[in-house]
């Protein structure tokens, strides 16, 4: 006879206080609050991360949401051989390829990757296989038959290769015990430009283009033979793919180019409601069914966007900028101070009108005020300190002025004299012990190394000079006397990937930047930094990170801009005020606010 559990279900738990832990979809009754409770269901959403340092597609791709890898790439005219890594807020270089390739393969973790295959025009299909340690890329064992347009699965020690294109389409598998590829079983279907997951003995093939054009099909891989499974919705190839077996993403893909996300449970594809917000195809992917990540890829276009795909009783608010308010004078290649935790108690002042600028604005986390005037109207002077005991040093009026002046809150006073008159150059740290460094020095001598240091009275010329004599490096730089950075600037010449740390007696170098740029802002510590937008034949609109060893791509800024001035405490509460778009000033406020992840409370239901 059929027990009450087969008849009516489970019984609604009756407890006096909320379960510690609830499970989505899980039912209780609260005997204390007198309410039916169930803990929210989870639901998936496509949210933007920071975009590639280089936009890039038919590239490879491996790891997981928070460590992800992406690897070669094309057009076939600049096939490629880099490396960049993700850490779940940007992305940074890794190790090159030993073999530029497009159209490749990868499977594995960030710290234990592959790379599978591919083509190189010159000489063409490539049977090579590397592998990464996080840090190298090494020759692995070669497949057996030479390929681009081919799917990978499983790790490094046990990985999977199948289908692909060698003049026609493919329908080998290959399977991978860490130092040399055997013959598997075969598709079922030759194809090529399909996704791959799963694991060497429980893999998927996805999609694809088994010729002509793209097929809905899936198939299943037991260790030893394919066999068919559930058929996608939406027929495609040049997808990406995330997930187990059992618990599969595929998204994006083409014809025609879609964002469309669908499940897999094993045996069935069901219609994702979350879509990519870019629709693209030959993109990268990685990550799990739950926790998923899109990368790169064409719209037609080659671009770098990210998106994460999160899946649970959790909502992710992804790290973006925004708009604040507008400066009351619109300027360029002016000083900052500030605070900023929130996004305010900011200053702003000098620059260019485009005349030289004697103004000071205060910012309160909604709209700039005007303050009191500086008594030296000025551009490229350069500012350090905060709100109530700020400081702004030298600049041009012209020439290159000396000139230091201090301001408590209300009023500007004199300073102490620099020793060297200079203009766009280096400063940071506060009223009490600050750097100034680098710069055009008055006269003939241009581009200066000097650094002098100030101790809220004085300044005295240090004895550590720049390796690099920098011009309009990360304007007003970043951190203290004792951990300074600044990073990029003229050189002089073509703008500078380098960086620099200052620890109060010398300076080493620092991890270089992805993106060298003169005129950008810059904000933060010696090991939470932001350097933004900056000039590099034109404006840019990027965002580089500083950890204190290297750097990593940030969200975009609305607005491309140079000569702008970040300000801010720490990089998560960054300001980027001002600047130049290459032909007006801007008075132009924009506002980083980092990744959020809340989660969903359970909810009363209404009990009769």
């Amino acid at each position: 006879m059929a027990g009450y559990n087969e008849l009516k279900g489970l019984r609604v738990k009756y407890l006096s206080a909320d379960p510690a832990n609830p499970e989505d979809g899980q039912v209780w009754y609260n005997s204390t609050t007198g309410n039916l409770r169930v803990q929210g269901i989870g639901v998936g959403a496509w949210s933007s991360g920071s975009s590639l340092g280089t936009a890039n597609y038919r590239l490879g791709s491996a790891g997981t949401q928070d460590a992800a890898l992406a690897f070669g790439g094309g057009p076939a005219g600049s096939t490629k051989n880099i490396t960049e890594e993700y850490n779940g807020s940007g992305w940074s270089a890794g190790g090159t390829l030993g073999t530029s390739r497009y159209v490749l393969a990868g499977a594995g973790l960030q710290t234990a990757g592959l790379a599978v295959g591919g083509n190189n025009p010159t000489p063409g299909y490539i049977n090579s296989t590397e592998e990464y340690d996080g840090s190298t890329w090494t020759a692995g064992g070669n497949l057996g038959t030479a390929r681009g347009q081919l799917a990978a699965a499983g790790t490094q020690t046990l990985g999977l290769a199948f289908g692909g294109y060698t003049g026609s389409n493919s329908s080998a598998t290959e399977e991978y015990n860490g130092s040399a590829w055997t013959a598997g079983g075969s598709l079922g279907s030759a194809n090529r430009d399909l996704a791959g997951a799963g694991t060497q003995t429980a893999g998927l093939a996805i999609g694809g283009n088994p010729g002509p054009g793209s097929t809905n099909a899936t198939e299943e891989y037991d260790g030893a033979a394919w066999s068919a499974g559930g058929n996608l919705n939406t027929s495609r190839k040049e997808l990406g793919s995330a997930g187990i077996q059992t618990a599969a993403l595929a998204f994006g893909g083409t014809p025609p180019t879609t964002g469309a996300t669908e499940n897999y449970d094993g045996s069935a594809w069901t219609t994702n409601p979350a879509s990519l917000a870019t629709s693209r195809f030959a993109l990268g992917s990685s990550g799990t069914q739950s926790a998923a990540l899109a990368f790169g890829g064409s719209t037609p276009t080659i671009i770098g966007s990210t998106e994460e795909y999160n899946f649970g009783s959790t909502t992710v608010t992804a790290a973006a900028w925004s708009s604040g308010g507008s400066l009351n004078t619109a300027r360029r290649d002016g000083a900052s101070a500030g605070n900023a935790t929130a996004h305010s108690n900011a200053l702003y002042f000098s620059g260019y009108e485009p005349a030289n600028s004697a103004k000071s604005e205060a910012y309160d986390g909604t709209s700039w005020s005007e303050g009191p005037d500086l008594s030296t109207g000025r551009g490229g002077a350069r500012g350090f300190g905060v709100n109530t005991a700020a400081v702004c040093c030298a600049g041009g009026n012209p020439p290159s002025q000396n000139v230091t002046e201090e301001y408590n809150g209300s009023a500007w006073t004199a300073g102490g004299n620099l020793n060297l008159g200079r203009t766009s150059h280096n400063a940071f740290g506060t009223l009490t012990a600050g750097v100034a460094s680098g710069g055009n020095e008055v006269g003939p001598a241009g581009y200066t190394t000097a650094t002098e240091l100030y101790d809220g009275t004085s300044w005295t010329t240090s004895p550590a000079t720049l390796p690099t004599a920098m011009h309009q490096g990360g304007i007003d730089g970043a951190g203290s006397q004792t951990a300074g950075l600044v990073a990029g600037g003229d050189g002089p010449g073509s703008p500078t990937t380098a960086a620099y740390e200052f620890d109060g007696g010398a300076w080493t170098a620092g991890g270089s930047l992805l993106t060298g740029a003169e005129g950008a802002g810059m904000n933060g510590t010696q090991t939470a930094a932001f350097f933004t937008g900056g000039n590099n034949g034109g404006a840019l609109n990027t965002t580089q990170a500083y950890d204190g060893t290297s750097w990593s791509t940030r969200p975009s800024i609305s607005t491309a801009r140079y000569y702008t001035n970040g300000s801010g405490a720490t990089a998560p509460a960054t300001l980027l005020i001002g600047g130049w778009n290459g032909s007006s000033n801007l008075a132009t406020t924009e506002e980083f606010t980092g990744e959020t992840v809340t989660t969903s409370p359970a909810s009363n239901l209404s009990v009769s």
